[in-house]
This record gives C-alpha cells, structure tokens and sequence, in this order.
C-alpha cells in the first residue's frame, strides 16, 4: 500500500487480504477489528469508539513495530479524540494527545510508504492545536501550509492534502488568507481524486464524506443553498448513517431555509 488516504481504504485490503488465506493472521484480525470500530466511532462521533478502536491498533503496534498501519491508524483516530475535545473543551485530554500524536506522525512523516500522509496527519494536528489557541496561528499556519506543499510534491493524488487546506482555508479569518472560495476549489480537488479512486473498487467513505460536509458548511457560507443541499445528500447516499450530516448539516439547512 503506497499511501493510506482514509481508515476505510485500509480495510477494505485488509478484508481482501484476510479473506484469501485460510488461516486469518492474529495481527490482520486485530488491525480489521479496530478499522470496523473506528468506521462506527466516525459516522457516531463518538469518542469512547475511537478509544475502543486506538487501543486495538496499539496492541497491533506492539506485536509488530516494523508496520507502520496500525500506527497510521493511532495517529489519525489522536486526531479526531483532540477534534473532540474542541466541543467539550476537555483541555487535559488534549494535552495527554496532542504531543503523542506529533511524535508519530513525525514517524510517519520520515518513511518512505508513509511520508505524505504523516505530513498532512501533522499539519492536521496542529490545526488543532490552533483551534484550542488562536495565538498560535502566527507560527503555526506558515507550518501547515509548508508541510501540506510538501505532501503534495511527494503525493500529488492524496486528497487529503486538499481536505486539510480547504479546513484551515474555511476557518482562517480572511484578512490572515482566508478564503471561502478557495478552501471551495480545495474540497472540490479533493473530491475528484476521491471518486477517481472509487474507480479502481477503492472506497473511501471517510475522507470522501467528510470532504462532502466540509464542501456543503462552504456553499452554505457562499450562500449557495441548493449547492450546499446537494453536497450534504450526495454524502448521505455514501454513507446514510453519517450523523453530522444525517442529524445536524442538512436538517439545520432545510429547516432554516423553511422558515426563510
């Protein structure tokens, strides 16, 4: 596997995988049991599964340190428990995650399999790291920016290199670089090496949803209702149980636009 994009993309080769031998590797199983939870923990946002799931990745870490997979898993499911604590403000929680997940995705960043992603896992680290503390944006955003251009070289169809700058385009005020249209353009990009990828059998609903959330949260931004609408629909025909959008996204845009 040359570069991971999503915790989905993982499992359905591990599946394949497991499915063609007859006697199923214990670390296999441990690494397709924690992708399962960790697909549940995403589309519930619930954290307690994201715990569930990591502690299951660790396990497969140990046994084996020479594959990177579980780690890649460890430090993209640290990144979603410090988004967490962003909506519950749980500040010694993300102080226990936030250096750890640095340090691996510093790993990450220095193997050849896993380079690009290791780098856009720590631009997205330290977008939450930003989200807790405003004042680090001076030093941080010229990072973020720096590690993703790099990703890019290294990776130019890893779409999760535009996810993350279309996120930190959308959030930064615009007199600092922001951009609605821009983090637009971002998503867009990032949507199309999505689908280019779902041509070759390769799903991934996690990278490929989200993109589609944060693609309708813009529209709506840009005031382009119906665009925004689509997007929200077009993500929930991927993935119906996708909460944010399913319970949250859509229903708050449908019902405003009723009352409007």
């Amino acid at each position: 596997m040359k570069t991971l994009n999503c915790f989905l993309t993982a499992l359905f080769i591990i599946s394949y995988s497991l499915n063609i031998t007859a006697d199923p590797d214990p670390l296999k199983e441990l690494i397709k049991k924690g992708a399962a939870i960790s697909k549940q923990a995403y589309l519930q946002y619930d954290r307690d599964k994201f715990l569930e799931a990591r502690s299951l990745f660790e396990e497969a870490y140990k046994k084996n340190k020479s594959d990177l997979l579980p780690l890649y898993y460890i430090t993209l499911i640290d990144y979603k428990i410090l988004e967490t604590t962003l909506q519950d403000g749980s500040k010694s929680l993300f102080e226990k995650y936030y250096e750890p997940a640095l340090k691996n995705a510093e790993i990450l960043s220095n193997d050849n399999t896993y380079s690009a992603d290791g780098k856009i896992l720590s631009a997205a680290i330290y977008m939450m790291k930003i989200a807790s503390s405003y004042m680090s944006a001076v030093t941080l955003s010229p990072k973020i920016h720096s590690l993703l251009d790099e990703a890019q070289e290294i990776a130019p169809m890893n779409p999760y290199s535009y996810v993350i700058r279309g996120i930190m385009k959308y959030k930064t005020p615009g007199i600092f670089g922001g951009s609605y249209e821009d983090a637009l353009k971002n998503f867009n990009n990032a949507v199309t090496l999505f689908e280019e990828e779902e041509n070759d059998s390769i799903i991934p609903v996690w990278g490929y949803i989200e993109t589609l959330a944060w693609m309708g949260k813009t529209q709506e931004e840009l005031n382009n209702k119906e665009a925004a609408i689509f997007a929200y629909k077009k993500a929930l025909s991927s993935e119906p149980d996708f909460a944010w959008v399913k319970y949250s996204l859509l229903p708050k845009l449908q019902e405003n636009s009723v009352s409007k």
